[in-house]
This record gives structure tokens, C-alpha cells and sequence, in this order.
């Protein structure tokens, strides 16, 4: 089988932000999956992250031996480039070119089409996240394959975006009814066949996620009781929820011993309410870790009293797998996907109940006997997701 596999997400390999979270490491584990099979992967990107992904494909060794497809328009080469030489500037000169590279998307990308001629030997094309360039769209050969991972920015918008400016249009407005989807769900299957029901049913398949073999439970102690939360901090992810019922908890228990450690980059546009919401409590009880490395991530997780991951809507919650992996019990919603990654294995709450929220957190540090009980169905139902899985189902509905 060959694979035009379009790697936009893995050009943020080298880089330490928000962009390498959850889209981009299921993007590298379906690579390294595929990597292992009998297939002939060609790699294919985004213009506008064209000279990253060449810089990571020369500087790390898993991707070396794999071709990517050359950018022959010269002005999107340049423009591509531009991009390139901008990441060490100001972030407001950044943000200023990322509206640039839209409104260029849009409009002059199409004129800058690709020689069909490279498109000729592929039958396949599969996207993690991105959404196919003009010159894939049109090569009516192709079967297209991209995965679809929630339907957020339409459920925040009460409608599907027509603003093209914005980063999610091209990702929503590109969907038809001839290319084939994965979801991560079957809550976002579901979600997905609502917003576009024009989507055949045989052309859309809910696939769950897997976990890195590099979650595991480690046997080593922190010399602080903590909570731990992992995720991109901002307003969806009920963070203010999480701080405000950690800190009830511990007033009401008289519990001085106890932190609440916050992992994950914050959002520029919730900044500003989130540090508001821990000067009003004690701020030595946070700890704000900001990006966490790949190494540091499983041991945060295993000598973490619990984790919690209240978030109000997910379209599948992969740090909830991951702290399940690492043998540390969950508190996480009763709502969207989030139950079928949980399954029986922890604490379902109302992420919008404050009593709720309390009272699981009783619930895992006073209940020794449920606590342990909880970490070992985790470790059981952790180990029926894998990228193994992943990819022979991927494969099998490519194949069909």
C-alpha cells in the first residue's frame, strides 16, 4: 500500500507550545505505527508549515528516511519561507503573518496549483487533522481519509464558521460527502453526522485512540502530595471550576498538605481570568508547571494522588487514558466523550456541580480502599487502547 500521508501537525516536532498536544501526538503515533507496516509512506504538508517539516525531517533520525513532496510553487515557497524566518520574532509580528497566510490560503493558493504529475502514483491520501490542500482536493483519483477530532469551534459558534480567517474554517467548510472520516469517539461520530449530515454512514468510522508505551506506572514517591490536571489552559477545559472545588475541598476537610499542580500552556485570551481566579485563594497551593516534557509527563502523572480533568466537552480526553496508563486515579466529566474513555475505572461529576466535584475529591483521598481499586481497573482498561489497534482499524477501513 502507498500512503500520501499529510504531515502538517509532526512539523511542530521540534517545537516546545500549545501545538504539541493531543492532534500532534496522535499524528506521530499513527506515523510510528505506520512506519512498521508493509506500506510506502510519503510525506506531504501544509505550505505554510513547508520549511518546518523539512527541518525536522533533517534533524530527526524516525523521519529521515521518509520523502516529502516537493512544494513547486515558487510563490508559495517564498511565502512558505517567510513563515519560516518569522518564528523568531515578536508574537505580534507572528500573529500579524498567521492572518496574512490565511487570507493567502484563501485566495492565491488556488491560482499556485501543484503539478498533478507528483499526485499521479498515490491512491490514498490519509490527514490526522489537516484538511487536503486545493491540488489533492481536485485529483479526483484519490481517496481521501482525514480524521476528525471534535466538532469544538462549531459547538462554541452555535453555527459552522464562515470566516475565513479563522483557523477552523478550512478544517469544517472542506468536509463533503465523498471523502471518508475517522472519528475518536462515537460521541463525536455522532457530533459530526449532526453539524454534516450529508456524511454517508459507511464513510465515517469511529476509531478510538491509543497510548504511548511510555505511560506507565513508575514506582517513585514526590516529596508533595499533590492533585494533578494536565491540559491546554483555557476556558473549555473548566479550569476555574477545578481550582475553585479544590480549594472548598480542602477548607472544608482542614487539609493543609495537599497542591494542585496545573500542566499545560495557557491561552492568551484566558490568561488574564485565570490568574484573577488564584489571587483570590491561596497561591502557594498552585504550582503552575506550564509545557511539560514528554520524559516528565508519566512520572507527574504516577506520584500524583489523583488526576482531574472536568473538562466540558472532549472529543475523546487522550491525559485521561494516559493517567489511567500511569496507575493514577480519575475524576473527569460524566459528559461527551469522556465516558467512554473512563469506563467504570473512576469518578464521573457533573462538570457544572460544584457539590459534585467536592465530593469526588473526598471520595479518592479519604477512600483508600475505592482509590486503589479505581488505579487498578485503570491500568486493565488502559491497556485495551492501543495505536496497534489504531492503525489495523484505520487500515481496515482504508482497505474496504
Amino acid at each position: 500500500m502507498k500512503i500520501l500521508f499529510d504531515a502538517t501537525e509532526l512539523s511542530y516536532y521540534l517545537e516546545k507550545n500549545g501545538h504539541r498536544a493531543g492532534v500532534f501526538f496522535v499524528a506521530l503515533n499513527i506515523f510510528r505505527e505506520l512506519k512498521k507496516r508493509d506500506i510506502d509512506l510519503v510525506f506531504v504538508c501544509n505550505f505554510k508549515r513547508y520549511y518546518f517539516l523539512k527541518e525536522v525531517l533533517a534533524k530527526v533520525d524516525e523521519f529521515k528516511d521518509i520523502i516529502l513532496l516537493e512544494e513547486n510553487s515558487r510563490i508559495n515557497k517564498l511565502f512558505a519561507f517567510f513563515n519560516y524566518l518569522v518564528r523568531k520574532m515578536p508574537l505580534k509580528i507572528q500573529y500579524l503573518v498567521l492572518s496574512l497566510s490565511r487570507y493567502y490560503e484563501g485566495i492565491c493558493c488556488k491560482i499556485n496549483s501543484k503539478n498533478f504529475s507528483q499526485l499521479r502514483g498515490f491512491d490514498t491520501y490519509f490527514s490526522p487533522f489537516t484538511a487536503p490542500s486545493v491540488e489533492i482536493a481536485k485529483a479526483s483519483w484519490i481517496k481521501r481519509f482525514r480524521m476528525i477530532h471534535d466538532v469544538i469551534p462549531i459547538l462554541e459558534q452555535g453555527e459552522i464558521t464562515k470566516n475565513k480567517r479563522l483557523w477552523c474554517y478550512k478544517i469544517y467548510n472542506d468536509i463533503n460527502d465523498r471523502d471518508f472520516y475517522v472519528t475518536n469517539s462515537e460521541n463525536t461520530r455522532k457530533d459530526v453526522l449532526k453539524f454534516f449530515p450529508f456524511i454517508n454512514d459507511d464513510n465515517i468510522k469511529n476509531i478510538n485512540l491509543g497510548v504511548d508505551n511510555a505511560f506507565c506506572r513508575l514506582n517513585t514517591k514526590s516529596d508533595k502530595k499533590y492533585v494533578f490536571s494536565l491540559c491546554t489552559l483555557g476556558k473549555r477545559k473548566n479550569l476555574i471550576f477545578t481550582i475553585r472545588n479544590f480549594f472548598e475541598f480542602i477548607k472544608r476537610n482542614k487539609i493543609n498538605d495537599l497542591y494542585l499542580v496545573l500542566a499545560g500552556g495557557v491561552w492568551k485570551k484566558f490568561e488574564k481570568e485565570l490568574y484573577k481566579t488564584i489571587g483570590e485563594f491561596d497561591k502557594s497551593k498552585i504550582i503552575l508547571k506550564g509545557y511539560v516534557s514528554d520524559e516528565e509527563l508519566p512520572k507527574l502523572y504516577s506520584e500524583a494522588m489523583m488526576f482531574v480533568y472536568p473538562s466540558l466537552y472532549e472529543g475523546f480526553g487522550l491525559p485521561v487514558l494516559e493517567a489511567m496508563s500511569c496507575g493514577c486515579p480519575v475524576i473527569t466529566s460524566n459528559c461527551s466523550s469522556l465516558p467512554e474513555v473512563i469506563g467504570d475505572a473512576g469518578i464521573k461529576v457533573d462538570p457544572n456541580n460544584d457539590e459534585d466535584m467536592v465530593k469526588a475529591f473526598e471520595k479518592m483521598y479519604f477512600d483508600n480502599f475505592y482509590r486503589e481499586l479505581s488505579i487498578e481497573r485503570g491500568l486493565v482498561r488502559a491497556r485495551k487502547f492501543t495505536w496497534v489497534k489504531v492503525v489495523d482499524s484505520l487500515l481496515d477501513f482504508i482497505e474496504k
